[in-house]
């Protein structure tokens, strides 16, 4: 002790010795203090040199989902010079690895000085709750940076949890007020419909993607403010109509302000089903209230107030709801998507004090009035991990042809027998057979070394030392426009710790005519999460360490991604979207006739089309196989089931002289990849949750069942190739393909038909 405080007494001396001779000589530590104190003392002028991070909003009107492209903004307010450099945003994935987006390195975001900028880019959010850490990149120095936490409340440096992804978001763009109208489902909490006011386009992403996480958008043009900035080349419009046409929902309400709305010219024209003859006073609204189910008369019928709405020639699509030869709604396919527009504005009198007014709006949306059943939703995510069908789809696919799973019950007896051989079995070895107690430093060591030694031998030769991919796919084509689209989901399993640079590239057994999508984006790429709270989803109870601190990184396109770690032994899920146009796949010239089409199916294709499944509203008509160039002739009297009857194996038995339904129970726990497609095709038409007791929210864009609403049919098939499904889109790892002799592809293709009306109308 008193060689210590000798010690300290020598230092005190010493610097004093030095501070006393002079500025000059201060050692290193005294330096930095004393510029610590300058900047301490100087506060203000640092932080004015340089760019900061002041301003965040994250989706829509700060509701966004879990596991899907979200739109996020970050402001940045500039220093003492004008900057420009790249931003970067960093987030956690579904498996808590973080990510990070960029932005182009060849369009810079400019900062001026002492102004502000926004920045638009996309990410994935893999936690409900999570950070964004924001990052300000200039000449390859960090000049800013910031993190961002999610909170219960907003604000400028903070914003909402994520909405798990089993909820539907509705955006409502405008004054349509649709909350009363989503109220009608009475779902429960987990379920319970989320709608995001929005005021204006300016706040709309400008690519289709940012609308992922979208189950349907709610457009009111009663405010001339809200478009009359719009043009018809605006992004924020191309991209509302991109992602409809890949399978998005739009209702359009159109009234008073119809001439302006609906002139040839116009920015939000493009979304009507027909072109506008003139605009009338509608008095009588029996149509309304009818479509609406309800029993409050619209208007007064003392006082009947004039409702203004457009009329509508050269209408296509299904007329749902008119007043004598005045169409009123009208839904449309567009695409893959639809289009459902209302020839009134919700808003305004006399609409805007009816009292079934959400009802209307509800069967716009197509909310079932029945509640939706969560029957065993926790007891599933108990027993299986998941409860939506895209979990199962993703448990289905980490089932390796060569990769053995060893049961948890030999895990557990493996744990027991180890203990008890470095535990007791080394203690009464040495004691009784040994006699030296001593030699415990030599057996311990050895015991452990050579269990470790067999576990490796034993999990080498059950997971095997080969890369494996499983994939399933889904691909639509749009015959009467040629548009294509893809969804790819798999998941690689690698049998040691390695980084993967994956990308994706289109290869279907036809034609493609360059990619659909202006913006040059053929492809997108991304990591595909656990709905739920379960171990390893993304709203888990409780947020382990992640495993890899460092990010990998999306290219600015998001079509592929640098350096994905992946732990040895382990699997990751992925899923991608991609776009084309492909001219000649089918021909199809088809009209309904006595609500049943009738006409012919011809392939253009070079391969034959198997398993052929022709779907029309709520019937469906086995065709077999299509062989290249043959034609199929349908008649309106053909042979047909009805559809759920054929998803669900419904039937009818007798019991006690009683004839009853019957349906095969949907398998939840099924590892089958077919089996789980082909349910995510037509979920709702099967009955939905309510038969899967497993909901599809997560990927709802992958569901047609609402298409059957308008004229258009559905062909289904599979293209096959030496016995084995043939891949239409290829892995890439460094531009290589990723395949084995027990990959596993799932692979399915649909055709949308357009059917024409009785006397060449479209629909009926």
């Amino acid at each position: 002790m008193t060689r210590l405080f000798g010690c300290l007494l020598m230092l005190m001396l010493s610097a004093v010795a030095v501070g006393a001779s002079g500025e000059e000589e201060r050692p290193l530590f005294g330096a930095a203090i004393a510029r610590a104190g300058d900047g301490i003392r100087r506060p203000e002028a640092a932080a004015a040199d340089q760019p900061e991070f002041v301003g965040l909003r994250v989706g829509f009107a700060g509701r966004y989902k879990a596991g899907v492209w979200t739109p996020v903004v970050v402001t940045l307010r500039g220093g003492a010079a004008r900057q420009a450099g790249q931003v970067r945003l960093t987030v956690p994935d579904g498996d808590g690895v973080p990510s990070r987006v960029v932005s182009p390195p060849d369009e810079p975001s400019v900062v001026p000085a002492g102004r502000t900028a926004a920045q638009r880019l996309y990410v994935r959010f893999g936690r409900t709750s999570s950070t964004l850490t924001a990052e300000f990149v200039v000449e390859g120095r960090v000049a800013a940076r910031r993190e961002f936490e999610a909170g219960v409340e907003g604000g400028p440096l903070r914003f909402l949890p994520a909405m798990p992804a089993l909820q539907p978001l509705i955006v409502s763009v405008g004054q349509a007020e649709v909350e009363d109208s989503v109220g009608l489902r009475r779902a429960g909490p987990a379920r319970e419909d989320v709608i995001a006011n929005v005021p204006d386009f300016s706040q709309l992403p400008d690519r289709w993607y940012g609308y992922e996480g979208v189950e349907a958008v709610v457009l009111s043009t009663s405010r001339p403010e809200l478009w009359d900035e719009l043009t018809p080349t605006d992004e924020r419009v191309e991209a509302l109509d991109r992602w409809v046409r890949l399978g998005g929902r739009l209702v359009l309400c159109v009234g008073r302000s119809g001439e302006e709305v609906l002139a040839p010219d116009a920015p939000l024209a493009r979304f009507a089903p027909g072109n506008l003859a003139e605009m009338v006073s509608l008095r009588r609204l029996a149509a309304l209230e009818s479509y609406a189910g309800g029993t409050a008369p619209a208007a007064d019928p003392q006082q009947p107030e004039p409702l203004p709405v457009p009329r509508l020639e050269d209408v296509q699509g299904v007329v749902e709801a008119r007043e004598a030869d005045l169409p009123l709604v009208v839904r449309t396919a567009r695409g893959f998507g639809q289009v459902v527009f209302l020839a009134a504005d919700l808003d305004q009198p006399p609409l805007s004090r009816w009292k079934d007014r959400p009802r209307l709006m509800a069967n716009l949306l197509d909310l079932p009035a029945t509640p939706r059943d969560d029957t065993d939703q926790d007891f599933s995510v108990m027993r299986y991990g998941y409860d939506d069908l895209s979990g199962q789809l993703r448990g289905a696919l980490d089932q390796f042809r060569g990769v053995r799973v060893v049961p948890f019950g030999l895990v557990a007896a493996a744990i027991v027998v180890y203990i008890a051989l470095i535990g007791p079995g080394d203690y009464f070895f040495l004691k009784r057979v040994l006699r030296r107690m001593e030699l415990t430093w030599i057996t311990f060591p050895a015991a452990v070394l050579a269990v470790s030694l067999a576990a490796y031998v034993a999990a080498h030769w059950l997971k095997g030392d080969e890369l494996r991919m499983n994939q399933a796919e889904v691909v639509d084509v749009d015959v009467a426009t040629g548009r294509v689209r893809g969804t790819a989901w798999f998941n690689l399993f690698s049998p040691r710790v390695d980084a993967f640079d994956l990308a994706l590239a289109p290869r279907p057994p036809f034609d493609l005519a360059g990619a659909a999508a202006s913006d040059g984006h053929e492809s997108l790429l991304g990591w595909l999460g656990l709905p739920g709270r379960a171990l390893g989803g993304m709203n888990p109870r409780a947020q382990g360490p992640p495993l890899w601190t460092d990010a990998y990184a999306f290219t600015p396109e998001l079509s592929a991604m640098r350096d994905v770690p992946i732990q040895a032994w382990s699997t990751k899920s992925f899923t991608a979207r991609w776009q084309a146009t492909a001219p000649e796949t089918l021909a199809a010239a088809l009209t309904e006739v006595d609500d049943a089409p009738a006409g012919t199916i011809r392939n253009l294709l070079d391969v034959p089309l198997t398993d052929c499944l022709l779907v029309y509203r709520g019937w469906a008509y086995r065709l077999g196989e299509l062989a290249p160039g043959e034609t199929f002739l349908l008649t309106a009297h053909a042979p047909r089931s009805e559809l759920r009857t054929v998803l669900t194996g419904r039937r009818y038995v007798q019991e006690e002289k009683t004839l009853r339904q019957r349906t095969t129970p949907y398998d939840r726990g099924s590892v089958d990849p077919d089996y789980v497609l082909g349910m995510m095709l037509f979920h709702e038409a099967a009955g939905g949750s309510r038969y899967t007791d497993l909901s599809n929210a997560y990927q709802p864009f992958v569901d047609l069942s609402s298409l059957l609403k308008t004229d258009r049919a559905i062909l289904v098939g599979r293209i096959e190739h030496e016995g084995r499904a043939r891949r239409a889109a290829e892995v890439l790892r460094g531009g290589e393909p990723i395949a084995g002799p027990d990959d596993h592809t799932a692979s399915i293709y649909r055709f949308v038909l357009p059917v024409e009306g009785e006397g060449g109308e479209a629909g009926p």
